[in-house]
């Protein structure tokens, strides 16, 4: 299966760690002479050396480092712009560096002032205080300005981020100034570098530097009672402590401070990691007596022997299952090998390590804070047996890490096949891709199962592949000209069919396929796409696949063909033509690819979902009662498709589902309700997949669905004898007709109520509204119920400048007035109307129309002659009998779009459709005629031609028209 992505549950750690470290330097004062300034730099230049430290270690941009050579003129500086910390040597001109650092944190308060000596007889004469806050000594290790830095940084941000995000801290007990100087940079390499390998198990790079940032905090304590405090304050959050076996101890023996800190600190913590450094031998019984282990501060190994203690008792390293006595019997080096550990080890092992609260401290060396804090409290005698407490830890592990991989967007992994939302290459996810990623890691957090329990809410599993791949397999195969010269869609289409991609992607999609047999979707994504300034929507390709051959190379060749369709739909003739009515050039776009698992069910030799739809959280044409806020639902049985591309569906509100415009008779729910449904045909032979979407689909009648079972969920069946809808499919009853009146009016499923809270949460969670496309799946065996959402992207919003009260409007100059329209602003320069006029219009030969209008938008467009377009029914219609059938790129040049009544039947606005979206992108005029507005036809029929066909003319005025848009009341008129 592709990586799963259910959206409820509790929320991850990833919140918390983006809030901690909100302290950190970035700009770094180096007071220093000529002299001492050269012999920091002898292994080379300052910075470089910095940056290579911080890039070595995989810390965030290296601070800068600005250099002055004495007290009054760093002063200057202090006085001019802002520094996070200095850094001072001990000679800066004629003053005295403690009086200048007391000087320079009188001027920036609380500024941190380190000094740095290389003179080891000066560290007898020195001491911190007075303006000095630490003072450290150069050895030579370039590392002690990394050191020092983390080390600032650490002190100041401990408090927070123990609050916030339940971080670790190391303690460093130690008051030789040498050594902690020499040691401070041993142990921040080894801390980074053990948290860099366990950041290396999986997880994308943000995940790895957020977990980076969540590292173990160092202090550093002088003396014992700053270490008494510390362990005080931070004592369950504590993992390791190194101490000095003799430093001040203020009221207490000096020689045997550490061993006296040793048994402060054991006394709430007996299994704390503790570390007894010092160059006394004789400390060594006492220590190990204690279970402490000793090291001698001259060891030749010191490195190597702080490694092992961070690995074996500070849990950096595996975590190994022991018995009491020792004797090891499992190991474990990610969470999937510690559930195995913890299902079959000995329970005596596993009583022993919980016993010490040893599973939670291991958590929590690996930043799996949640995890840790919720097993931290419980004990083995919170548990009837010890069969319960195994059972207890391996559900609380399983349970973490599905909640990861429902939150978190992770590198293409063949051992992962659980994870969330994967992706391959290193480039953007593309709009698409971007949109559903922030769907899937943040969604979780509006907690939908909690309104719903009921009703299982997923993102399907999806791989992004990213647009470097696309750049990458354009340029190896030579394809970039295809962007620049005029090719036919299928001379396109066989150019990137015929080139091949790497060897490595085709591993990456055969091991995917391998876990991956049920049906898919292969979705554009590109840069462009989605944007909430011009989403593109519908310009591009997508292709679904049934996936379910038994041959895994036909799979595999069918997949990489739908891939190589949609990149070569980036450089169809629609999409160029797409690109240029934008301020884009086909050179800014780039291809990512969404391979998405698809939500629905198969029946009889072919897969749909019961539902599929697009909602908005604000209603553009609200008709009272209704208002804006209760949004905008355009749904049908089947596949998606059906709505996208304009064919019949319900159009309502989920706010108000019982008030259904479009229904207003029998006779419209017969004229304008769904009568086919598209699903994805099962069980192919090796046959290719077609570069035409719907080629690769079945259109079905309603009898269909029936047969299937699905109709009854969501359909009406027309009384004719008694001219009355019975909400029910009825054996023996008339016609067939979706209405989902079982759902809408009477509670069969919560349709609109979800519809309706998602997307309120989606757009108080976001601040803008928005609209999502969605799938809805009801298992007919079993009845279970999971709403998936394929895509949310936001809105685009309108300002409200404009204000037109129709009843003082000159209908004289008139052309139109419209009481239901959509933009806002004047669009003023328009000498063209291009209309068809509705009286003089076959509704079943609409389609001849459209290379017509092609043509004169073509012209108009190249002599850039923006016009006013007028039609009847609904413009960009997949149903020819309810509008014109044209795509959007016969009729980009029109700047106000005027939808009139059918002569015959009633049709719904274009809302829903990427028709629609198109004319929203573009801040296009969009004016729905009702029965109480006005078209002037006379007017229009007594004007000259330029061309005329049939109903269709085209007019070429002297002056100019003006064309008035309110969106604060939905109003519109277009004067001469």
């Amino acid at each position: 299966m592709l990586p799963s992505g259910a959206m409820d549950g509790g929320i991850s750690d990833w919140s918390r760690l983006e809030r901690l470290t909100p302290f950190r330097i970035r700009d770094v004062l180096l007071v220093a002479s000529h002299f001492d300034h050269y012999l920091l730099e002898e292994s080379g230049y300052l910075a470089e050396i910095m940056r290579r430290e911080y890039s070595d270690l995989s810390f965030s941009q290296a601070p800068r480092i600005i250099h002055s050579p004495e007290a009054g003129d760093a002063l200057r500086l202090l006085r001019s712009r802002d520094f996070d910390l200095v850094i001072t040597m001990t000679r800066v001109g004629e003053m005295d560096v403690k009086a200048f650092g007391s000087e320079a944190k009188r001027i920036r308060d609380g500024l941190p002032v380190v000094m740095l000596s290389h003179n080891t007889r000066e560290l007898a004469t020195l001491s911190a205080g007075d303006g000095i806050d630490r003072i450290f000594v150069w050895t030579g290790d370039s590392r002690i300005l990394l050191s020092i830095c983390k080390l600032i940084e650490d002190e100041r941000n401990v408090e927070n981020d123990v609050r916030d995000g339940d971080v670790q801290v190391i303690l460093l007990v130690e008051d030789s100034r040498r050594f902690y100087s020499v040691y401070l940079p041993l142990l921040y390499t080894e801390l980074v570098n053990q948290t860099t390998r366990l950041m290396g198990e999986g997880g994308n790079l943000y995940e790895k530097l957020l977990r980076l940032r969540a590292r173990a905090k160092i202090l550093l304590a002088s003396d014992m009672n700053t270490a008494k405090s510390i362990i005080d304050r931070y004592h369950n959050n504590i993992i390791g402590i190194f101490t000095d076996g003799k430093f001040p101890n203020q009221g207490g023996n000096r020689d045997t401070a550490g061993l006296e800190l040793i048994q402060y600190a054991q006394e709430g913590h007996p299994y704390m990691p503790i570390l007894l450094q010092s160059k006394n031998l004789e400390l060594r019984e006492d220590a190990e007596a204690m279970g402490v282990r000793f090291l001698h501060k001259e060891d030749s190994q010191l490195y190597h022997r702080i490694e092992e203690f961070m690995v074996d008792e500070m849990n950096f390293g595996d975590f190994i299952f022991r018995l009491p006595d020792g004797t090891e019997v499992a190991r474990a080096t990610d969470l999937e090998e510690l559930i195995d550990g913890l299902e079959n080890a000995p329970i005596e092992s596993i009583e022993y390590h919980a016993s010490k609260n040893q599973f939670s401290h291991w958590l929590r060396t690996r930043t799996e804070f949640s995890l840790a804090a919720g097993m931290r409290p419980m004990t083995v005698e919170d548990f009837d047996t010890s069969e319960g407490v195994r059972k207890y830890l391996a559900d609380s592990v399983r349970q973490h890490i599905s909640q990861i991989r429902r939150r978190t967007i992770r590198d293409h992994d063949a051992r992962v096949g659980g994870a969330g939302f994967q992706r391959i290459g290193r480039g953007s996810l593309g709009g698409k891709g971007r949109g559903l990623a922030f769907f899937f890691t943040r969604m979780p957090d509006l907690r939908l199962g909690e309104a719903f329990p009921d009703v299982e809410f997923i993102v399907p599993r999806s791989v992004v592949i990213a647009t470097d791949v696309f750049e990458e397999f354009v340029e190896s195969n030579e394809l970039s000209r295809y962007a620049h010269e005029d090719h036919s869609d299928p001379e396109v289409d066989e150019a990137f069919l015929a080139a091949e991609f790497p060897p490595e992607l085709r591993d990456e999609m055969s091991v995917l396929l391998e876990n991956t047999k049920w049906p898919l979707a292969v979705r554009s994504s590109s840069l462009l796409e989605d944007s909430s300034h011009q989403p593109f929507a519908g310009v591009y390709a997508t292709h679904m696949l049934a996936n379910d051959h038994p041959d895994l190379k036909v799979r595999l060749r069918r997949l990489l063909e739908a891939i190589k369709l949609v990149y070569a739909s980036t450089y169809h003739r629609s999409a160029k033509a797409y690109v240029t009515a934008t301020p884009n050039t086909i050179e800014d776009e780039r291809m990512a690819v969404v391979v998405q698992e698809l939500v629905g069910d198969e029946v009889n030799g072919r897969f749909y979902p019961l539902i599929s739809g697009a909602a908005r959280s604000h209603n553009h044409y609200p008709v009272e009662p209704l208002v804006a806020e209760d949004g905008f639902a355009a749904i049908c049985i089947g596949l998606g498709r059906q709505v996208a591309m304009g064919g019949k569906c319900l159009r309502y509100s989920p706010g108000q589902p019982k008030r259904v415009h479009q229904f207003y008779s029998n006779q419209a729910i017969l004229d304008t309700s769904q009568r086919n449904f598209f699903a994805i045909p099962m069980n192919q032979e090796d046959g290719s997949v077609h570069p035409s979407e719907e080629d690769n689909l079945l259109n079905l009648r309603l009898s269909a669905a029936e047969e299937d079972g699905s109709l009854a969920l969501v359909g009406s069946t027309y009384i004719v004898s008694d001219d009355r809808m019975v909400d029910s499919v009825m054996v023996d009853g008339g016609p067939r007709v979706v209405t989902f009146a079982p759902m809408l009016k009477h509670g069969r499923f919560p349709l609109s109520e979800i519809l309706h809270h998602v997307l309120t949460a989606c757009q108080n969670y976001i601040g803008s509204p928005v609209e999502i496309e969605f799938a809805l799946s009801i298992d007919r065996d079993s009845g279970s119920q999971k709403f998936a959402i394929l895509q949310m992207r936001p809105m685009m919003e309108e300002s409200v400048d404009i204000d037109i009260d129709l009843g003082e409007v000159d209908r004289d100059k008139a052309i139109c007035i419209c009481s239901q329209s959509l933009g806002n602003g004047v669009i003023e320069g328009i000498r063209d109307i291009v209309y068809v006029h509705p009286g003089r219009l076959d509704r079943m030969r609409t389609a001849d129309l459209t290379d017509k209008i092609e043509a004169i938008d073509a012209g108009l467009r190249a002599d850039k002659r923006p016009y006013v377009l007028i039609g009847p029914g609904r413009w960009g219609s997949a149903n020819p009998s309810l509008g014109i059938p044209v795509q959007w790129d016969q009729i980009m040049g029109s700047k106000a779009i005027v939808e009139v009544p059918m002569s015959d039947i009633h049709v719904e606005p274009s809302q829903g459709t990427h028709f629609f979206q198109n004319i929203v992108t573009f801040n296009i005029g969009y004016l729905t005629i009702g029965a109480e507005d006005f078209v002037d036809w006379d007017w229009l029929d007594s004007l000259d031609a330029v061309t005329e066909s049939g109903p269709l003319r085209h007019v070429s005025l002297a002056e100019p028209l003006k064309v008035i848009l309110d969106s604060r009341d939905s109003e519109a008129i277009i004067t001469r």
